[in-house]
């Protein structure tokens, strides 16, 4: 009877772990820029499994991945590209951004991951698809990555931004928010993806719109 229970033991908490820990299944993926041109030769990463896989012509992969794993692209000529993988995932259609700079964008010709064809034609017409902004559907959770200090706060049923602790018990928190130069209750209506810019204006520059400009002033610039 001992025996029996020593063994039961063991499957339960030695083999099962160990055999649940170590499945695997296969992902599937494409891989492109611009929303539009696949990209070849982009390694692809699984953290838990710690498998790769590079994408062929076509901007494909498949990979080997454990429950709850990690795909990360991390090829320094795009901004870095991570996400936590769920059980309905597959057919992954990942849109990575190019760096907005003349080396980066030189480079990714060089090393072969679109044609400069390609490259042109997006910077030309697709542009807004090369758009860090472009990965959230929110206005407000682009502001928050644009500028970490940043807060998300609710005021009376209003969404906005802060950037201090409590103001007063009656004023409001909410940080001054531009438009394109023009002031904005609410920036929900702005597309992410149409965004090109987000910054924090200075004291001095803040210090144009007066009172208003306590919490701090938040340009936004859209195309």
């Amino acid at each position: 009877m001992k025996t029996i229970i020593q063994k039961s033991f063991f499957f339960v908490f030695v083999v099962i772990p160990i055999l649940c820990f170590g499945q695997t299944s296969k992902i599937s993926g494409t891989v492109v820029a611009f929303n539009k041109f696949p990209l070849k030769n982009i390694t692809v990463t699984a953290k838990k499994a710690k498998t790769e896989a590079v994408t062929n012509d076509k901007g494909q992969f498949e990979i080997e991945v454990k429950k709850n794993d990690i795909l990360q692209i991390n090829e320094s000529e795009f901004i870095e590209y991570s996400k936590k993988i769920s059980k309905n995932d597959n057919d992954l259609n990942i849109n990575l951004i190019i760096r907005n700079n003349e080396r980066d964008m030189k480079n990714v010709v060089e090393q072969g991951f679109i044609t400069q064809q390609n490259l042109d034609y997006g910077v030309k017409n697709l542009w807004h698809w090369n758009n860090e902004f472009s990965q959230f559907t929110d206005t407000y959770d682009a502001i928050k990555y644009a500028l970490p200090e940043s807060t998300i706060i609710y005021e009376d049923g209003r969404k906005g931004i802060q950037f201090r602790g409590p103001k007063t018990m009656t004023g409001s928190n909410f940080a001054l928010i531009l438009v394109n130069g023009v002031i904005a209750d609410d920036v929900s209506f702005v597309t992410p993806a149409d965004i090109i810019s987000i910054r924090k204006l200075s004291s001095t520059q803040a210090a144009l719109f007066g009172a208003r400009a306590g919490n701090g002033v938040i340009s936004i610039e859209t195309q």
